[in-house]
């Protein structure tokens, strides 16, 4: 039987992760890996008769029919604009065939391994046998992995995983097997996209004049939204309505990954200080997924969790919030992103709009890690054919932090906001005018290639610039952000503590109420909602403030010798999207 080879690839761009993790070497004669993400430390071979659980991904039958059946049913214009797709009509597409099914289960008996059918469409065979014999069945040698960051107080380590520098498939199940994980892709814990801060930050923008071509700015803010940017700046600067949201189906969606919590008391004293005139008492829904959890202990709160539920409770008036918690126990962030697609696929009436403010930079990847990466996109296509928009922060590192590779530097975006299928949210200070946070994510992907929705507005990017950073970007991937809102000097209350937050991971939740408002008025008028956005944003660049100031190179631009980022210029940039939200311009282009 021939047998199909794979190993670990070296990657181009490390980047330094933070997260929170214990334990201790087992044994020496290490096997070797060709890369080794930073964070991450091998410690030796498990005993043989460690279990471990394996998850093979089975080909769908039809992905590429499935991204222009999205494509079709989200671009205004279409005949079948708004014609969203259900769990069965979706499963069409997805589902592996019977063919990979019989092949691979076949295997599988062959070898006194029983799988079980798992997924939203029966797409993996999942198992847990001994190390032992996953090292038989793969021709592998899984090692144990700790993973660590430093903190601000202790260098914190945990055990992490088990991964394999290689392993092997027989040839005739290649056409078959999408991924099998663990394997040989490294998978990193989740990031929240965010800083928490005593006090505001000065910027030092630079500045350009806004074209007629798109919206100029009308709307008004107090001088003190410079200094502190609470829901009433926000309903100021976008004309976000302060009037209640009348549609009860009308959901937004807030992910919380890896434990990030969210206090009643919180919220409560939140919209006490700066929400008065709705009640103290309104709430949010917790939707558990994978054994997640939200207690309500005095310090459980995370600042993330925090800041989103009080940016769409205290932003998206009376829309019904569902704080989605997805369960944490030592698992990677490609995992906790499957199980929050899966959620969304499968519900019987899921949120409209979700958000979410995670996130790692595509530099931490090599190309062992594409396989997983669009694994996981592929899951979050099929959630947004639902009609779901997915709005994800863009990530904090400006236009990627730059570490010397083989032949030349390398900018890089992050993961998931690279998927082509979410949207992904940069950020925005200052409000006269607004200008680029010098931190917003943004760039060009190196695993996720050019959508068609982009090219027009990408291309006259890329021609504005002329020759800047040439050779330190990938000029065909996936551009990012798609959109931007304000994302610094952002209020909250955690833990009974008022503090400042900044980030992309504030700006994604005020986008995302802005859209889930709009799909309030839809609901009521019979049409349908605004779903996938990207095409519908691309086709309506009027309906969002362009930002023409400011550039992206990062908190500590002295790591990117070269390069000052990207800088905001008329239209599209890597470093705002179209910009940020025109509330009734939005509205209007969507029909009301």
């Amino acid at each position: 039987m021939a047998w199909l080879r794979l190993t670990t690839a070296a990657t181009l761009i490390p980047l330094s992760l933070q997260t929170l993790f214990v334990v201790t070497a087992l044994c020496t004669n290490e096997p070797s890996f060709s890369y080794v993400p930073p964070g991450f430390t091998q410690i030796g071979r498990p005993s043989n008769d460690t279990t471990i659980d394996i998850r093979i991904a089975l080909k769908a039958v039809d992905n590429a029919g499935l991204q222009s059946k999205l494509y079709e049913i989200s671009t205004p214009g279409s005949p079948s604009y708004g014609q969203y797709l259900t769990r069965d009509e979706i499963e069409v597409y997805a589902a592996p065939s019977a063919e990979s099914m019989t092949a691979v289960t076949s295997w599988l008996q062959s070898k006194n391994i029983t799988a079980a059918l798992t997924g939203p469409f029966g797409e993996y065979l999942s198992f847990t046998i001994q190390v032992s014999e996953a090292n038989n069945l793969l021709n592998a040698d899984y090692t144990n992995f700790t993973y660590s960051t430093p903190s601000t107080s202790s260098q914190a380590v945990q055990m992490w995983g088990l991964y394999t520098a290689a392993y092997s498939i027989p040839m005739n199940l290649s056409e078959h097997i999408s991924l099998i994980h663990p394997s040989s892709a490294f998978a990193p814990p989740a990031i929240r996209s965010g800083r928490t801060l005593l006090y505001p930050r000065a910027t030092s923008p630079s500045h350009g004049t806004a074209s007629a071509t798109f919206a100029k700015r009308t709307n008004t803010a107090p001088a003190s939204c410079e200094t502190l940017v609470p829901p009433s700046c926000l309903q100021s600067l976008y004309g976000i309505p302060s009037t209640p949201a009348t549609q009860s189906s009308n959901v937004l969606g807030v992910s919380a990954l890896q434990s990030n919590w969210a206090l009643d008391s919180d919220l409560e004293d939140f919209l006490t200080e700066y929400r008065p005139d709705m009640s103290p008492e309104t709430t949010f829904t917790v939707v558990t997924v994978a054994n997640g959890s939200n207690p309500q202990e005095p310090g459980d709160a995370s600042f993330e969790a925090s800041l989103d539920i009080q940016y769409t409770v205290g932003i998206a008036t009376k829309v019904p919030i569902e704080f989605i918690s997805v369960g944490y126990d030592g698992l990677d962030f490609f995992t906790s992103l499957t199980d929050l697609a899966e959620y969304l696929i499968t519900a019987d009436d899921p949120p409209q709009v979700v958000t979410t403010s995670y996130g790692v930079g595509e530099g931490f990847f090599s190309p062992n890690d594409a396989g997983l990466m669009e694994q996981v996109c592929n899951s979050l296509m099929q959630a947004t054919s639902r009609g779901i928009s997915l709005l994800v922060s863009s990530g904090d590192d400006g236009a990627g932090g730059c570490t010397a590779g083989p032949t030349n530097l390398t900018l890089f975006t992050a993961f998931p906001s690279a998927c082509p299928f979410v949207t992904a949210v940069g950020s925005v200070t200052k409000i006269s005018p607004e200008v680029a946070s010098n931190f917003s994510g943004g760039g060009f992907s190196n695993y996720f290639t050019r959508p068609s929705y982009q090219d027009n507005a990408v291309s006259s990017y890329l021609s504005s610039i002329g020759s800047a950073n040439e050779g330190l970007y990938n000029s065909s991937g996936r551009a990012v952000p798609d959109i931007a809102a304000q994302g610094e000097k952002i209020p909250i209350i955690s833990n009974g503590q008022a503090v400042l937050e900044e980030g992309t991971s504030a700006s994604s939740p005020i986008f995302a109420s802005v859209i889930s408002l709009v799909n309030d008025r839809l609901i009521e008028e019979g049409k349908p909602v605004l779903g996938f956005l990207n095409p519908f944003i691309y086709s309506n660049p009027q309906a969002f403030f362009d930002i023409v100031n400011g550039n992206t190179p990062g908190l500590v631009p002295a790591d990117c010798p070269g390069s000052n980022g990207w800088p905001a210029l008329e239209g599209w940039d890597p470093a705002t999207g179209f910009g940020t939200p025109n509330f009734d311009a939005i509205a209007l282009a969507a029909g009301l």
